[in-house]
């Protein structure tokens, strides 16, 4: 019985069985079977930061520095959008594995290119332009006295103009087939069709 491993566009990977040796009317339980066990194999290339372990290339130290990670931070995990997008759906005799997530691509291949930033605005507080005011207060002695308060916070607007940036992200692909898999695939295949031959009273051939 032979597998045969199709790596399909940016965002999925087929599986497809090429022959059977028993033929099967509903494979939807295997084809299910399939596409668990490479979404847990694809989960491990995540806990390995790549396939072979450690693949991936590391977050730059600016990177670092600007997302506040600690030098241990896995990649592509973080609140885990990524990983938890990633499902597999039955296509006759294959299995679609894949993410409907627009920024998956970038990940597996990569991107080295400029990109054009709009014009913007954001708000920021200035010490220098904070308000007070004198007040008179009654103290925890009954007492009168005149105090100093902030009565407003300095806010300034900051416009950027547009401008272009060029940015580097190495490829990190995820949608890999490790070299276990094909055996993993295979076994489960094998095993399959013979639960399937023996539960109707026959053998595979």
């Amino acid at each position: 019985m032979a597998v045969v491993v199709v790596k399909s566009d940016a965002a999925n990977v087929t599986v497809s069985l090429r022959a059977f040796a028993l033929s099967l009317g509903a494979k939807y339980e295997l084809m299910r079977i399939i596409g668990l066990g490479q979404l847990k194999s694809i989960r491990q290339t995540f806990r390995d930061s790549g396939s072979p372990a450690g693949s991936w290339a590391p977050l730059s130290p600016v990177s670092l520095s600007w997302r506040k990670y600690s030098a241990g931070h896995k990649l592509l995990i973080n609140r885990g959008l990524l990983i938890n997008s990633i499902t597999f759906a039955e296509q006759g005799n294959s299995v679609v594995i894949g993410t409907g997530l627009s920024y998956a691509g970038v990940h597996q291949y990569g991107f080295d290119g400029t990109q054009a930033v709009k014009p913007y605005s954001y708000t920021r507080r200035q010490r220098s332009r904070d308000s007070f005011a004198h007040q008179q207060i009654t103290n925890k002695l009954g007492r009168r006295q005149t105090v100093k308060r902030k009565i407003a916070s300095g806010i300034a607007t900051v416009n950027v103009m547009g401008f272009s940036r060029h940015i580097h992200i190495p490829a990190r692909p995820f949608l890999v087939f490790r070299p276990e898999d094909p055996a993993r695939i295979q076994e489960e295949v094998q095993t399959y069709v013979a639960k399937a031959a023996k539960q109707a009273g026959l053998e595979a051939h």
